[in-house]
């Protein structure tokens, strides 16, 4: 897998818990993604793990979610204790992230408590942790995308490349991740506000248009791969 998204022109891999004990280079970042909402000592024990993993790899951003993952059939709590659930989960992997030197960054993500810009501040107002910047969670809620890079400049520790249309729901029934260049992420002022704030790390593409995936590719991630590299490439030329 990894020789087919080099070949396609890749620079490295953001992993997943799927290939935490087969973790290896180019690597980018790991995105650990447990629900630190309903997930309890079980979601914090196994993202202690992740980091123990990314750092015994050399993978020295770990992306996190506050969670409830509402795509696996989470309850959708949003209130003050979920909130504090979220914190407390966080303080404590910022904690074990700072022994082993590696950087925990928070992705806003839908069908969570930081699913927004407003939802996001509450988060990182007092949470110590950076950003993921993912700009296709920001389509359904209309948020200001450029504006946002700028506000959290100094945070960003990593960015998703990724696209979508529709409003805020369920995803492939209100809303969808699709092709990049097929939704509503304004791509050339995106990268326009990552120049301006002299953002200079990886961006993962995020690759979640799973029946043209299927469908169309074959499930064949090598021609996935081809596909969205070519889409980057393009998308980079309109800047």
């Amino acid at each position: 897998m990894v020789e087919s998204l080099l070949a396609a022109g890749f620079d490295g891999v953001e992993w997943t818990p799927a290939h935490a004990d087969t973790l290896c280079g180019p690597s980018l970042a790991f995105a650990s993604q447990q629900d630190l909402v309903t997930g309890g000592k079980q979601a914090i024990a196994t993202t202690f793990r992740h980091l123990e993993q990314a750092h015994a790899a050399g993978i020295a951003i770990v992306n996190l979610l506050t969670g409830p993952n509402l795509w696996e059939g989470a309850d959708p709590r949003t209130d003050q204790s979920a909130v504090d659930d979220a914190l407390f989960a966080l303080e404590r992997i910022v904690e074990r992230a700072q022994q082993l030197s590696v950087r925990v960054a928070l992705e806003p993500c839908w069908g969570t408590l930081a699913h927004d810009a407003a939802t996001a501040r509450a988060i990182l107002a007092r949470a110590p942790v950076e950003i993921v910047m993912d700009p296709s969670h920001f389509v359904m809620t209309g948020d200001d995308i450029p504006g946002l890079v700028r506000e959290w400049a100094g945070r960003i520790a990593h960015v998703h490349l990724k696209d979508a249309f529709g409003r805020p729901g369920m995803d492939g029934v209100d809303f969808h991740f699709c092709l990049l260049g097929e939704g509503h992420v304004p791509w050339p002022g995106f990268f326009a506000a990552l120049d301006e704030i002299g953002y200079e790390g990886a961006m993962s593409v995020e690759f979640e248009s799973y029946r043209y995936y299927e469908h169309v590719l074959r499930s064949d991630p090598a021609a996935a791969a081809a596909l969205a590299r070519q889409q980057v490439s393009a998308l980079l030329e309109v800047v």
